[in-house]
């Protein structure tokens, strides 16, 4: 039985996170022997992959980063295996642990592997990957650009692309063909940062109520931008309109609750979320960039000019529609079904064999 350790920073709820559970629930089904390794953050997610059969291992839990890999190495010792790391601190301690194994790299996001750092020392750090890495797995087209134009992967040989794969919920969606014709209730689940745009997401909210009083913008999810976003709903007078609503992990509940997804993301390495409303039956309206319109196709009529709030008013206006709305339900229904957990684990298995 082949053996593989999935090595990631955290198992808190997250995109990446989130993913990996998708792997490993089709891993599992596909035979394989799934370990789960984890370095720092709360387990949030430990018992939902406990429960789909994989081991987890907190022993790098909380340890300094110049010591995990020495923990690593006698985790791992004396055993054949595969490491598959996710996110930049766990290809680190993957790529200078002291042990001969197969090491598959996978890169969830289209931003430097250190960011913040000079474009030198994080392109100096993900060339170490590299070197050490069998090979790196791109989640989307737009983050193999991003890793072969930044420099961050120097050989294009060295990068394969693997689309995250989703197990639907519910496998069809009946949709409602008697729409009331004011959309009320306006959302996304989004970390409070400067890459999710939420500002431009706010002004065309600002603008959406100005015409309709009784609608609301909900945000799901925490960040560093949370007092800042804050004072901004306050300066437009929408403080009773508005509501952050934190962390939580109840998203298709509040999903569901929507009439209209947002996503005014300046970039995505994929975007999880964007698969969670397409299976709640969730109309989206989403800035064009990156690996968006991979997800929702290139002629999603639901795409709009990245910071463009004036642009995003038109596409949620033309929602009211019912015709329009249900034809965007109808492609949103149809992406979803390319983007198959089996498809994107039998990728997996033919890279950790070849």
């Amino acid at each position: 039985m082949t053996s593989v350790y999935h090595l990631i920073t955290t198992i808190s709820l997250g995109g990446a996170e989130n993913q990996l559970l998708v792997v490993v629930k089709e891993q599992v089904r596909q035979g394989l022997d799934v370990h789960v390794v984890y370095l720092k953050g709360s387990p949030e997610l430990e018992g939902e992959f406990i429960l789909a059969g994989a081991q987890v291992h907190d022993n790098l839990a909380g340890k300094s980063p110049l010591i995990q890999p020495f923990w690593f190495a006698k985790l791992i010792r004396g055993q054949k295996l595969i490491i598959h790391a996710h996110l930049p601190r766990a290809e680190l301690v993957a790529a200078v642990t002291f042990r001969r194994f197969k090491m598959i790299s996978t890169r969830h996001n289209a931003e430097p592997f250190f960011p913040g750092a000079p474009r030198a020392l994080s392109n100096f750090l993900s060339r170490m990957v590299e070197l050490r890495a069998d090979k790196i797995i791109a989640i989307s087209e737009a983050v193999k650009k991003f890793l072969l134009e930044s420099g961050e992967v120097k050989n294009e040989e060295n990068v394969e692309v693997v689309y995250y794969g989703y197990f639907p919920i519910s496998e069809t969606k009946q949709l409602n063909l008697d729409l009331p014709f004011k959309l009320s209730r306006l959302g996304t689940i989004s970390r409070l940062a400067p890459q999710k745009d939420l500002p431009t997401m706010i002004r065309t909210f600002h603008s959406y109520n100005s015409q309709n009083p009784n609608s609301t913008l909900s945000i799901l999810g925490a960040g560093p931008l949370e007092s800042e976003l804050n004072n901004f709903v306050e300066t437009l007078d929408l403080k009773s309109k508005v509501e952050f609503l934190g962390r939580s992990s109840f998203t298709r509940e509040f999903l569901l609750s929507l009439d209209v997804f947002i996503l005014t993301s300046l970039y995505e390495g994929f975007g999880m979320v964007l698969f969670e409303a397409m299976d709640a039956g969730i109309p989206i309206v989403a800035s064009r960039n990156s690996a968006i319109p991979e997800v929702l196709g290139e002629e999603f009529p639901g795409l709009s000019i990245t910071g463009d709030a004036d642009d995003f008013l038109l596409k949620i206006n033309a929602l009211k529609e019912a015709k329009y709305r249900n034809r965007v339900l109808e492609i949103q229904k149809e992406r979803l079904t390319m983007f198959s957990a089996s498809s994107m684990s039998q990728k997996l298995l033919k890279l950790y064999a070849d």
